[in-house]
């Protein structure tokens, strides 16, 4: 296996979400120099990355401290990311309200494989609670790395390490990832659609979200989110139709369309225009 170029490493960025010790600080930098990797943030970090034991630990990388950057939210953190991938070693963490089911790491190291644009946050969370069903929520997916039931939560430098190393496994391929607009579009037109039948979803929310789950799993290239935008345009043009044709109203004006969706259909439909 091929390893990664350092313009392919330079994609990929670490983020800390309140370490409490500085030995792990210092031990994530010497696992990213270890494996060619330099970007580092933390948020809110709960020791100080420039102390002593962050240092000694970090060995030759002293400088990947040294560039740090330091943020108060995540948000803040992974901004100028195109996918943010959060790491967890519990499998079904807060999954009631996120809705989230993380994937392998083999199978995301391969997803990142022939990924050619846009920065990648990679998101690890504290050493004693993981991240939160906040941070859980603004991943667009989550990795895992298989370990033993009986104690399956790494110490965050190995998780980092592990993680890293995975990646630099593999070498990059031609692929266009779709930008934000595209997946907004296709997320927003599935959800005009799902609005039509929300009277006979038990939740329809929470079909919103799991799409919105997928589409982020996915990294969807331009042309596959084009190419679903189109079906999901003849479904709105198609519902719009049998809504003018309805006759539950004497009047004609049907109550089955919700008013929310018919509100955000000319907003949506302009979206998917500038992206023909």
């Amino acid at each position: 296996m091929q390893k990664k170029s350092s313009s392919a490493r330079a994609r990929f960025r670490v983020v800390l979400v309140s370490p409490e010790y500085e030995l792990n600080v210092g031990a994530v930098a010497r696992a990213m120099k270890n494996f060619g990797y330099s970007e580092l943030v933390l948020v809110n970090p709960k020791c100080d990355p420039a102390g002593f034991d962050a240092i000694m630990h970090s060995k030759h990388a002293r400088e990947i401290l040294e560039g740090a950057k330091t943020c108060k939210t995540l948000s803040a953190a992974t901004r100028g990311c195109k996918f943010t991938v959060g790491a967890t070693g519990v499998i079904y963490r807060h999954w009631h309200e996120t809705i989230r089911s993380p994937i392998s790491l083999e199978a995301f190291a391969k997803k990142a494989e022939s990924q050619r644009e846009g920065k990648i946050a990679l998101i690890f969370g504290n050493e004693g609670v993981g991240l939160s069903e906040k941070d859980i929520s603004a991943c667009d997916f989550l990795i895992t790395i298989p370990t033993a039931d009986a104690y399956p939560v790494l110490n965050l430098s190995h998780a980092v390490a592990i993680v890293l190393y995975e990646l630099s496994t593999y070498a990059p391929r031609a692929y266009v990832p779709s930008g934000e607009n595209e997946k907004e579009a296709l997320i927003g037109a599935f959800s005009l659609i799902v609005g039509r039948f929300a009277h006979e979803l038990r939740n329809a929310k929470k079909v919103k979200v799991a799409f919105r789950r997928i589409i982020g799993k996915a990294m969807p290239t331009d042309k596959e989110c084009a190419a679903v935008l189109g079906v999901m345009r003849r479904a709105e043009r198609e519902i719009g139709k049998k809504n003018s044709r309805c006759s539950c109203q004497p009047n004609g004006k049907c109550r089955c369309w919700p008013q929310a969706a018919s509100n955000g259909a000319d907003a949506n439909k302009n979206k998917m225009k500038s992206l023909r």
